[in-house]
């Protein structure tokens, strides 16, 4: 009698509930697999109702017994019903060494070499997307241990200078030119924000948005540079974080970007956008330079927001509950009122002199709408920074802005009006 006929007898006779009678087969299980009878195995997996992965090791097992008496329909025929391509590194391993042997199985054999195909495909998507998830958790742990943010704010040191992009879209050729031109290796005291990188200007003829690429570069820097390198909120990154579709120029940005991702990740995608989420969840929505009278965020408010934000506000109070349900902090990240009035009674609610945002397109790369505002493009030809001292006194946009540079100065000019992202 068989070790699966042993413990089925055993599991009735004894009216076993559904936990002891699993343990009876897991022993059952492991028996019949070093036994040699991949077979049996198979069954005391399904009919106890054991792991995915025990079900997948007896599969393989038997897929192979069954490549060794050269069964290649049957073999064929385990492999497809147990979605061996997609089984894991033990599955792929028995798929490639089938798709090796010698002697012409026929069509059932050509069709096995296809799923090896497949399954080191899918292992190395697979790999990419563990990656992908690993370098997002990487980059959160640090941030985490990052003394500076308090809440949802990051407090600046008052000494070092800090180099600031505008929205970027995914454009990483100019992600890549600006960390190139910051040196962060050779220049210790420097901090590096980069903001809105989600929702690429260009979109695939399939209506693919690749900016994720772009995203996992401003990850790895973030992983690379704990304490050095942020990435702020804007508002596309909270559509994102809340699945909240925005559609500009009848261009669906969220849809297009999932279709990126799923072309990166394939159907491991959704894993690595739940890491992501999980990633904005914790982002910085506003960066706050002390002496130099500076707040940096993707906006600022309309004029009825001003009074539900503060320092303290989003120190404490802000890190208290969920993004989604941050009414002040959707209202920062997708505000613009450039008032003068408006920009006033804001500076006094975060006791700041200047404003360095995004969120503005602008064709020139740059923009002074008040006396308190500077807004920053980085997503076009035209992009530019903005550079300024911790430690010194800014009192108007007019005088930071002697900080921009060209983030490519060899760039020509281009119209992006039609491209507006906001």
């Amino acid at each position: 009698m068989s070790e699966y006929q042993k413990a089925k007898r055993i599991v009735k006779q004894m009216r076993m509930g559904k936990a002891q009678a699993r343990e009876v087969g897991s022993r059952a299980f492991r028996a019949e697999m070093e036994g040699g009878r991949p077979d049996l195995a198979l069954k005391c997996a399904k009919d106890f109702k054991l792991s995915d992965d025990n079900v997948t090791e007896a599969a393989t097992g038997l897929f192979l017994e069954l490549i060794r008496r050269a069964r290649f329909d049957k073999a064929l025929e385990i492999a497809r019903s147990y979605n061996l391509a997609h089984g894991g590194d033990q599955a792929s391993a028995a798929l490639s060494a089938a798709s090796n042997v010698d002697y012409d199985g026929g069509e059932p054999l050509e069709q096995i070499r296809r799923l090896a195909r497949k399954a080191s495909s899918a292992r190395l998507e697979a790999s990419e997307a563990d990656e992908a998830i690993e370098l997002i958790r990487s980059a959160g742990k640090a941030r985490a241990t990052d003394d500076k943010i308090r809440g949802r704010s990051v407090l600046l040191p008052e000494t070092g200078d800090l180099w600031l992009t505008g929205d970027l879209h995914g454009n990483l050729d100019n992600l890549n030119r600006f960390v190139s031109l910051a040196d962060l290796d050779n220049n210790p005291d420097r901090i590096l924000v980069i903001q809105e990188i989600v929702h690429s200007r260009l979109i695939t003829a399939d209506n693919r948005d690749l900016s994720f690429v772009a995203i996992m570069e401003a990850v790895r820097l973030q992983a690379r540079y704990p304490g050095r390198v942020y990435y702020l909120l804007g508002n596309h990154d909270l559509a994102v974080h809340i699945d909240r579709e925005l559609v500009k120029g009848g261009k669906y940005l969220n849809r297009y970007l999932f279709r990126g991702m799923a072309y990166m990740y394939r159907d491991r995608y959704e894993a690595v956008l739940l890491e992501y989420r999980k990633f904005i969840e914790a982002m910085p929505a506003a960066l706050i330079a002390p002496a130099a009278g500076v707040f940096m965020a993707h906006s600022t408010p309309k004029r009825a927001y001003v009074p539900s934000l503060s320092q303290t506000f989003l120190a404490e109070e802000a890190a208290e509950k969920p993004l989604r349900k941050q009414r002040a902090i959707n209202a920062l990240v997708n505000g613009r009122d450039y008032a003068p009035e408006t920009a006033d009674a804001f500076a006094d609610q975060m006791e700041c002199d200047v404003f360095v945002c995004g969120h503005t397109p602008t064709n020139k790369g740059w923009r002074i709408p008040n006396r308190r505002h500077l807004i920053l493009d980085s997503q076009h030809n035209q992009a530019h920074y903005v550079t300024f001292d911790l430690a010194r006194r800014y009192t108007s946009s007019e005088e930071i802005s002697a900080g921009l540079a060209r983030v490519n100065p060899e760039a020509v000019s281009e119209d992006i009006a039609s491209e507006d992202l906001m």
